[in-house]
This record gives C-alpha cells, sequence and structure tokens, in this order.
C-alpha cells in the first residue's frame, strides 16, 4: 500500500532524542528521511546495549533513514546541506538557536532558494526570548517546566529525575504534528514558514495538571481537584501480581464502587468516609482496608474481573518485555523485528498508527555513520565518482561502518 508521506523529503540534522523520533515518525509515515550526521557520529551511537557497531537506542530511533556525514566546519560540507536543502520539503534541526544561522544554513538563508521549504527547529526555551542561550536537556527542562516538582510533590517531597525523557519525547512528537500542519498549509498557500518548537512549552502543553496549578481560586470541597492519578490505588493480589486501578477512591462515584467491588457496604456510611473532605483526610486508612482486601483475592485476573463488574478498569504491573510476550501485543504487531545488519533482528516498539488505506509500520533498516554519502551525493546532486571520493579523502564526508564491537 502507498505511505501518507510518499514523495516528502527530509533532511534531519537533529541528534539524541527529540528531533530523531520526530523524524523516525515521518520515515514511518513514508518520507524520505535523510539523516545528516557530524563526523563524531549521534551520541547515541555510543550507547549499550549494540552490536555490529549498532547500539539499540539508535536504532530505535533512526531506522529507515539515508544517513550521510559532512563536516559543516568545511564549506564543501555547508555546500551540500544548502543543495539537500533545496531539493527537500523539510528541514528539520535542534541545535541551540543561531548555530545553524552562523553556519548558513538558517532559516532564511535556506528559503531564499527553496521558498517552500518547511524549517523546524527544536530547542529547549525557544528561538527567542532571555533564556534562548541556556543548554537544554530531557532532566533540566522537566525540572524547569514543573514536571519533577509535581512528580515528587505527590511523593511527599521525594524529588528525583524522571528515568523517561518526556521533554524529548513529547517535543518530537508536537514537532511532528506541526510539521504535518505546515506541510498541509503549504498546499494551501504554496509558501513554507519556520516552526520554533519549545521543549519547556511542551511540557506546559502535554501537562493535564496545568491549568489547576495556575488556578488561584477555591473548588467545591466534595470534588477531587484535576483528578490526581497519583492517588489512584496500587494493589497485591494473593500470587504476589500487582496491579493499577484507575479511579480516585476518595470521589463520589468511585468510592461506592471500590466498596461495592470489596462488598463492604458498610464503609458507605463510615464517619473516616462519609464525604470527599473525609475520606481525603482518611485516605490512607481506606487504602489500607482495600490492600488487606485485595491480598485475598487469588490474582490480577480475578480482581480484574471483580472491577470490571464495578465499573473500575485495571491494569496489571509489567515490564516492557512482558508486554512483548501477551497475546495482546503479538495480535496488534505492537513489537517487530529490524534487522541488525548482520543476518539477525533486533525487537524495537512498531509504529503505533493502524492505517485502513495505507503503510505505516517501519520501513528499511538502521544505516551506519555515511553509509549512504554516495548514493544520495550521487542520486540527488549528481556529484560524479571521483568528486565523492575526493569529498571522502579531504574528510568533507566520513563514513563508518561495522567493527568487531
Amino acid at each position: 500500500m502507498p505511505r501518507p508521506l510518499d514523495g516528502v523529503r527530509v533532511l534531519d540534522f537533529t541528534r539524541v532524542l527529540a528531533g530523531p523520533h520526530a523524524t523516525r515518525m515521518l520515515c514511518d509515515l513514508g518520507a524520505e528521511v535523510i539523516k545528516v550526521e557530524p563526523p563524531v557520529g549521534d551520541l547515541t551511537r555510543f550507547g549499550q546495549p549494540r552490536l555490529n557497531s549498532l547500539a539499540t537506542y539508535f536504532i530505535q530511533q533512526n531506522v529507515g533513514k539515508l544517513n550521510v556525514s559532512l563536516n559543516l566546519d568545511d564549506e564543501r560540507g555547508v555546500d551540500i546541506a544548502r543543495r539537500l536543502a533545496a531539493i527537500s520539503d523539510v528541514v528539520i534541526e535542534n541545535f541551540r538557536p543561531g548555530v545553524m544561522a552562523r553556519l548558513g544554513l538558517g532559516y532564511e538563508q535556506l528559503a531564499a532558494s527553496n521558498p517552500r521549504l518547511v524549517y523546524a527547529s527544536i530547542s529547549g526555551y525557544g528561538a527567542t526570548g532571555p533564556w534562548v542561550d541556556r543548554r537544554a536537556y530531557a532532566p533540566v527542562v522537566n525540572a524547569e517546566a514543573g514536571i519533577t516538582k509535581h512528580q515528587g510533590d505527590v511523593r511527599g517531597g521525594a524529588y528525583a529525575n524522571d528515568p523517561f525523557s518526556h521533554g524529548d519525547v513529547y517535543t518530537g512528537m508536537e514537532t511532528a504534528a506541526a510539521i504535518l500542519a505546515a506541510l498541509l498549509q503549504r498546499e494551501r498557500t504554496g509558501r513554507g514558514q519556520f516552526v520554533d518548537v519549545s521543549m519547556a512549552e511542551t511540557l506546559l502543553y502535554v501537562n493535564e495538571h496545568a491549568h489547576d496549578q495556575l488556578w488561584q481560586g477555591d473548588v467545591p470541597a466534595d470534588w477531587i481537584r484535576s483528578f490526581q492519578p497519583a492517588d489512584y490505588p496500587v494493589l497485591t493480589t494473593a500470587d504476589g501480581s500487582v496491579v493499577v486501578v484507575s479511579g480516585h477512591p476518595a470521589s463520589k462515584t468511585n468510592f461506592e464502587w471500590f466498596c461495592g467491588a470489596m462488598g463492604r457496604s458498610d464503609l458507605l456510611n463510615d464517619p473516616r468516609f462519609i464525604d470527599v473532605q473525609s475520606r481525603l483526610a482518611n485516605l490512607r486508612e481506606f487504602n489500607q482496608i482495600l490492600a488487606a482486601w485485595a491480598r485475598s483475592v487469588p490474582n490480577a485476573e480475578e480482581i480484574e474481573r471483580i472491577f470490571e463488574r464495578h465499573n473500575l478498569a485495571t491494569g496489571r504491573l509489567r515490564s516492557v518485555a512482558e508486554i512483548a510476550e501477551t497475546d495482546w501485543a503479538r495480535h496488534r504487531g505492537a513489537i517487530t523485528e529490524v534487522s541488525d545488519r548482520a543476518g539477525g533482528t533486533v525487537r524495537i516498539p512498531q509504529s503505533p498508527w493502524k492505517f485502513s488505506d495505507a503503510d505505516v509500520r517501519i520501513q528499511g533498516i538502521p544505516k551506519y555513520r555515511g553509509e549512504d554519502n554516495a548514493v544520495v551525493l550521487r542520486q540527488f546532486l549528481g556529484i560524479d565518482d571521483a568528486t565523492i571520493s575526493q569529498l571522502e579523502r579531504d574528510g568533507v564526508t566520513s563514513s563508518h561502518g561495522p567493527t568487531n564491537k
């Protein structure tokens, strides 16, 4: 089947996670993505696990992309990048603001020869403003944007870095969506544009509790503010299975459902739990009652059946490796295998979309740094083989194939 972005070419100057995740999405949707790596390579190439000189972290974010390696400290490398931008639909970069312009690869410079270009720039705090020059990685932006504080506050002030780089991945997703919207607008206007996406604003945008933290007034006493999912119960059954139940036990309706699931209608008139305020004040005691009951339930399957009858959803605590082995994951194709470039495969998540009239699965294989130098320069730019070889000898382009690691 066709792919939604067939015929769209993306020139990708990004590295590590936010930008590579955005371009991985565009690649799965059918865009031809040319990843431009510096001679030192993307930082994630040096991660573990790795095999055949390919880090699995790099594979997950970059599979299917063409790869060229350019030395942008050499004007000839910059000229190649400009020529590629002139025949591309999208340029995306996540350097600190101003870096691309100093190289001669800023939006205004590239749009002068390609006015249809959609140019997306990812940075920590945006391309303008007083924080424009600050270094930014996901942990520090998580802290600045209120995510780390909120996570610690609901755990009694135990502040810690989140193991997931939300600032990167969410920003990659928002950037991909913005690029698609800009491409659609270009179909109507014939013009490209500059798209400025910041990690900090993204984390504010995706924070479903931001509205509550910005609210300075009171709320009715018989309602749970902003649902508070951090308070949802985590229960252990008789066989040691751990489940999460979606629903705040103190809310008006959920409390009745929890009591019904336990067969404890007597708690409905217990003075400790008579209203929302009382239940919030005595939440620890109610959770202890709930936990004791859960330990009498044989297993996760049975507790899910019980809660299902009382309108409450549950989920079993699993590792990624465990969910990958479920019937659900196999049926949906949630985990797939891609080449490890040595006759074997590496397992990574498949793209999450299922289109009725398009193929949006992972395409292609992971590439070594500069593996497609010759193909891209010859086929896209018409550079002859002798010049391609000279550029390699001069260090304008470079490549690095597999070693014994």
